[in-house]
């Protein structure tokens, strides 16, 4: 098997390494190159007198270096498989060294597969009980002192707390981590960003400010009657709140059967993690849905069906309402037969869509969107003129970004299908088809480019 090279880039720690492990892929770089299987291997000149010794598995996907970097993988174990994701390599006898690797990997999931045999130890239901009601506990406390660290800043009013520093939102969302409310500390470490010069197709900053923290109210106020809630909603409130989805709750949901195309990739740095939200709709359902891995520098993103493939396959959508977070469960990914978005609509049942979801959770802070035949263009005269996506229902403002000029180019003017996430004031676009080809935002590359996937 080979891997895409977005899926390899995915894998980076960070943008330094992406850029790293870009340099490092070119053949002439590499000696002893080889493959047996799944598994690549091959040698390159470092720092140091000898050549740094780079093995691989696919399937992981996996890796290993001789040089001292502490990142995982380092850009040497990223320009291998850039390497191959370019032109296969050619099968060989793999070296000592790569040999060793391997067989201490075989080693390691036969042990791995005998742990996973053993019977599992009993399950102590008393002290299961007990930690989750002491987590409960914690957030009940914490949502307490948010609600009177919301009520104080609001007595004091927005332009006072315009002029806070970031320490100061830092302390409170710092409190709410310690209260097992991670979704909330978000949130609220957010809230500084948007009190921030006034940008096209955004709210003014007070207005964006007053928009989080009503937001932060309406969930906190939601957490609090949780029992008046459905199944559904009461599960979404919580995964607002950062609770987890257990492997046992995420067995019982149905599955959901499609071939799904992949519209888009997006990542986001959070605290020390890497989050890549991978954007995909079902061919014959119309269903969105959005999987979230995590990844860090020592365990990296895993692969996901690139940007302009369709994965053929059963997604399982977490609780929540509406829904629209989902995991894989098994399935391909393959080339797309043609460049499609589907379930496109009209920017009025665009609107309707976003009002929809708003009303079954409030507290949301962006939705996707599906446009169907707009057309890209100014909304005003003038050199700081926002730009808009519009038909004959109506038009969204396109929030200002460096690739709005690309994607601009790129429909000319032209009826195209456009993807984005919509926050009520303004679209991020993330993908568009225009004359039957799929071109999306890049993931973690920040020139001002689309790249045609399709």
């Amino acid at each position: 098997m080979s891997l895409t090279t977005a899926q390899i880039l995915d894998l980076a720690p960070d943008a330094s390494s992406r850029k790293a492990g870009q340099d490092q892929a070119k053949p002439q770089k590499w000696a002893g190159l080889g493959r047996a299987g799944t598994v690549i291997w091959g040698e390159i000149k470092g720092s140091g007198a000898s050549p740094y010794r780079t093995v691989a598995d696919l399937a992981g996907p996996s890796s290993k270096c001789t040089c001292p970097s502490r990142k995982f993988p380092c850009k040497h174990g990223l320009g291998l498989m850039l390497v191959d994701a370019s032109a296969p390599i050619a099968e060989g006898e793999p070296p000592d060294w790569a040999a060793a690797w391997m067989k201490g990997r075989e080693s390691r999931a036969a042990a791995a597969e005998t742990r996973a045999k053993e019977p599992a130890k009993p399950v102590d239901e008393r002290a299961q009980a007990k930690r989750r009601q002491a987590r409960e506990d914690r957030v009940a406390a914490a949502l307490d002192e948010l609600d009177l660290w919301l009520r104080d800043l609001m007595r004091r009013g927005l332009a006072a707390a315009r002029g806070e520093p970031y320490a100061f939102w830092d302390r409170m969302a710092g409190r709410l981590v310690d209260g097992q409310a991670p979704g909330l500390a978000r949130r609220v470490r957010a809230l500084p960003g948007l009190i921030a010069a006034p940008q096209a197709g955004a709210p003014r900053p007070e207005a964006a400010l007053g928009l989080g923290l009503g937001r932060l109210a309406l969930l906190l106020r939601a957490a609090r009657r949780l029992d008046a809630l459905s199944r559904e909603q009461a599960a979404g409130v919580r995964a607002a709140l950062g609770y987890p989805v257990t492997a046992e709750e995420m067995a019982a949901r149905p599955d959901h059967a499609d071939t799904w195309a992949v519209l888009a990739h997006a990542v986001e740095e959070e605290d020390r993690l890497t989050a890549r939200s991978v954007w995909l709709v079902g061919r014959a359902s119309g269903a969105l849905a959005q999987v979230i891995d995590y990844g860090t520098a020592g365990a990296p993103l895993p692969p996901a069906p690139a940007a302009g493939q369709h994965f053929s396959g059963v997604l399982a959508f977490q609780p929540g309402d509406p829904p629209l977070r989902a995991v894989f469960r098994e399935g391909q990914a393959g080339p797309a037969a043609e460049a499609a978005l589907p379930g496109a609509t009209s920017v009025a049942v665009a609107r309707d869509a976003f009002a929809d979801a708003l009303s079954r959770a409030p507290w949301l802070e962006r939705w996707p969107v599906r446009l169907g035949r707009v057309r890209l263009g100014r909304l005003a005269a003038g050199s700081a003129a926002a730009f808009a996506a519009g038909d004959e229902t109506g038009s969204l403002a396109l929030r200002a970004e460096p690739r709005l000029p690309s994607l601009l180019a790129v429909a000319a003017g032209r009826p195209v299908d456009l993807f984005g996430l919509y926050d009520g004031y303004g679209l991020s676009p993330l993908a568009l088809v225009a004359e039957g080809r799929l071109y999306a935002m890049p993931a973690q590359d920040s020139q001002p480019v689309l790249l045609q996937v399709a």
